[in-house]
């Protein structure tokens, strides 16, 4: 049973057989059923006398089965074939019986396959040869002849515009399936794309940042290595969190262009989640360590915010302060925070280049200059500003009346639990304040 079960699958089906196959198939049936019917033809056939079969009629026969076989690729010619050996066929006084079946065929195929004009003609053509041939070999008035031989060519045709229609419906149906196809490909490759330049401008911000701080560190450790060597202690040993936290980010971030197959790998990593704004102070308080004197300051009621829009307000936040690293080394910075009903505003200012605050600060100023000077890529307020843009947001940056420079983030968010930011004692660290309003 199972043998037979799958002997029986690995035929194919009509459906599955090439058309070339199908129509030779198709032929070949009519072609036989013809001539076996005009072999012995009907008793009710047999009273209207005729011609008896005979090789002749068994040629034209066999040469209107030839010609169905290439009906698909030329309806027309097939049908202008086929027409004119029924015209020879009746001319020899034949009766059509069955063979009018390979004639309707070759006139299905016109209907089914072109123009309704067309499918007209193929049926005028079709009713005149059939009409000839009930006349001599059917019973009855004259008037039902009429009707039945136009009754008979009417549902053939019918049908092959029924197929003719669904043919199309199912072209179209393809045309569309195709286009949505390339559409979803295409926004598939836009979303790819928007993935690497949303990468790239995590890589840019994690690097900038990590790497001037660590710049800026290591030129202060240089100038006071002899003089003041806690001072230079510490600031080794934030280049080396400062150093560890990069590479976990970096990590992070390169974790994210690993194929498929390393999901099982990357669950198993210990890569700590993207940064939110539950690292600001730590962030403000490192640049105050590089000589930087830094205030930090949240007012409003605090709510729950999602991942993407802490993310994004520590990033304008970290390239804020990275620019403040690389264009204004020794003056004072102040990041403020506000939660508001609808929207989250962070504001970043600084002074400026004062040597009297990089005097307050306990660092000279020569290592502070010194170890700042690398130009950016210019392309870190652009950033910025797309970053806003994702989240629906807005970013202004410019100086302040004072020679100062300022950034302005604002994020909309939705309505979310709020509870009281409860008042945070001030952190004495390198010139770093942390104050709640």
């Amino acid at each position: 049973m199972h043998d037979a079960a799958k002997s029986l699958a690995s035929i194919p089906r009509p459906a599955q057989l090439p058309p070339l196959l199908a129509d030779l198939a198709i032929a070949a049936a009519g072609t036989w059923i013809a001539v076996a019917t005009s072999v012995k033809p009907h008793p009710a056939l047999a009273s209207h006398g005729g011609r008896h079969i005979d090789g002749i009629a068994i040629t034209l026969i066999l040469a209107l089965g030839a010609a169905l076989i290439l009906r698909r690729r030329f309806p027309l010619s097939v049908l202008a074939a086929c027409a004119a050996l029924t015209a020879g066929y009746e001319a020899y006084n034949y009766r059509l019986g069955l063979t009018q079946a390979l004639l309707l065929l070759a006139m299905f195929t016109v209907g089914a396959r072109l123009a309704r004009p067309w499918a007209a003609l193929a049926a005028a053509v079709t009713y005149a040869e059939l009409l000839f041939d009930h006349f001599r070999s059917w019973s009855g008035s004259h008037l039902w002849i009429w009707l039945g031989t136009a009754l008979w060519v009417t549902a053939v045709a019918l049908i092959a515009d029924g197929a003719r229609q669904l043919a199309e419906s199912r072209a179209l149906l393809a045309a569309y399936k195709e286009q949505e196809q390339r559409k979803h490909r295409d926004r598939e490759q836009r979303a790819v794309l928007m993935e690497r330049i949303r990468i790239a401008r995590e890589l840019h911000d994690v690097t900038a940042h990590h790497l001037s701080v660590i710049a800026v560190q290591a030129g202060v450790a240089r100038f006071v290595i002899d003089k003041e060597p806690e001072t230079a202690d510490q600031a080794l040993r934030a280049i080396s969190e400062v150093g560890s936290e990069g590479l976990a980010e970096l990590r992070r971030l390169i974790s994210l262009l690993r194929p498929d197959d390393d999901e099982g790998a990357r669950a198993h990593t210990s890569d700590p989640p993207a940064p939110g704004i539950a690292q600001l102070p730590v962030l403000i308080e490192r640049v105050g360590l590089s000589g930087t004197p830094s205030r930090y300051t949240v007012a409003g009621r605090k709510r729950t915010l999602p991942a993407g829009i802490e993310l994004c307000v520590y990033r304008v936040v970290q390239e804020s302060l990275t620019n403040v690293l690389k264009h204004a080394p020794g003056s004072s910075v102040e990041v403020r925070l506000e939660y508001e009903p609808d929207v989250v505003r962070v504001t970043i200012t600084d002074t400026g280049t004062h040597p009297v605050s990089t005097r307050r600060s306990g660092i000279p100023a020569a290592a502070i200059t010194q170890a700042s000077r690398h130009s950016g890529s210019g392309v870190g307020l652009t950033g910025m500003r797309e970053r806003a843009a994702l989240y629906g947001g807005e970013l202004s940056a410019g100086r302040t009346l004072d020679g100062g420079f300022e950034v302005a983030l604002t994020l909309p968010v939705e309505s979310a639990e709020m509870v009281e930011v409860e008042e945070e004692a001030s952190v004495p660290a390198a010139g770093v304040a942390v104050a709640g309003a």
